[in-house]
């Protein structure tokens, strides 16, 4: 968390007013400037849930993410942002989700996302789940709903089973990594979604742009910011063939369907582009025309 006063309050009281109480709170802050030390160090004197750990300087988001995972303990993990907030009802919901199979390793819900000024609803993360589907599918899976088109990842900071998550930290400093993380952790075992919409993310922020993202997590290689899918299918490929749950037949399969969908995804979107420039510049032509006569 870095500058995290404007919402930092209500994300702290919808955490500690959850129906489930038996966690604790650990928060990290990134060097802040504004009032965000003042108020974490008043909730930390009156909860002992809270423990406030504060860097000398700001050494980005995937610093924060690593360093809180790694300072936690207990069965079970989840990663908060400083302006989301959760239902009263979130965190017990999620571990009953757990009682779904017992090889789900990650419970999360459905996901509003809100616009950051207006407080208005924009759409609905559905989330997904992958009970009853082997490996290969449950990536594939995962993948699709990534280009869903109201995907904003909202289970990433559902509840993990900590043992699971352990083994594919830490998160790697890229553009995506938390879908990175999530596909290797879909051929691990089974996420599953609270089919209700108990969590709240605000548009905008760090997620507004490849280039933002780059910014603030301090990648700098013009070839990582100008390519971010193309590294991303990259290291997704990495993770097909080290993945100790697929066969090498199996490995191979995946690979193509991963790469053709990439190419495919690719392919729209250049598209999308083209035509955007296309719709673009005829609204130009057609001012332009529409001022002369």
């Amino acid at each position: 968390m870095y500058n995290g006063e404007k919402h930092l309050r209500q994300a702290v009281d919808s955490l500690l007013s959850q129906d489930y109480r038996n966690f604790d709170l650990l928060i990290l802050d990134n060097s802040s400037e504004d009032g965000t030390k003042k108020i974490c160090l008043h909730y930390a004197r009156n909860d002992r849930r809270i423990r406030y750990y504060r860097n000398k300087k700001n050494l980005g988001p995937t610093y924060n993410f690593n360093r809180a995972f790694s300072l936690s303990s207990g069965k079970y993990f989840m990663w908060a942002c400083h302006d989301d907030y959760w239902k009263q009802s979130y965190v017990r919901s999620c571990l009953n989700g757990f009682k779904q199979s017992k090889n789900i390793i990650l419970v999360g819900s459905e996901c509003q996302l809100i616009d950051s000024e207006t407080e208005k609803l924009v759409f609905i993360d559905k989330g997904l789940s992958t009970l009853m589907i082997g490996p290969a599918q449950r990536f594939k899976r995962y993948k699709e709903t990534i280009h869903s088109g109201t995907h904003i990842g909202g289970i990433f900071y559902g509840i993990y089973l900590r043992r699971t998550l352990q083994k594919a930290m830490p998160i790697k400093r890229v553009i995506a990594a938390d879908q990175l993380l999530l596909a290797e952790l879909a051929l691990t075992g089974n996420f599953f979604t609270v089919s209700q919409p108990l969590m709240v993310k605000r548009y905008g922020g760090v997620s507004g742009s490849y280039a933002k993202t780059a910014q603030v997590i301090g990648v700098k290689n013009r070839f990582l910011i100008s390519n971010p899918l193309m590294v991303r299918e990259l290291l997704l490929q990495k993770i097909i063939f080290q993945s100790k749950k697929l066969k090498l037949p199996e490995k191979i399969r995946l690979a193509c369907w991963s790469l053709g969908h990439y190419l495919k995804q690719t392919k729209l979107l250049y598209l999308g582009m083209r035509f955007n420039k296309f719709i673009n510049q005829n609204l130009i032509k057609n001012k332009v025309f529409s001022a002369l006569r």
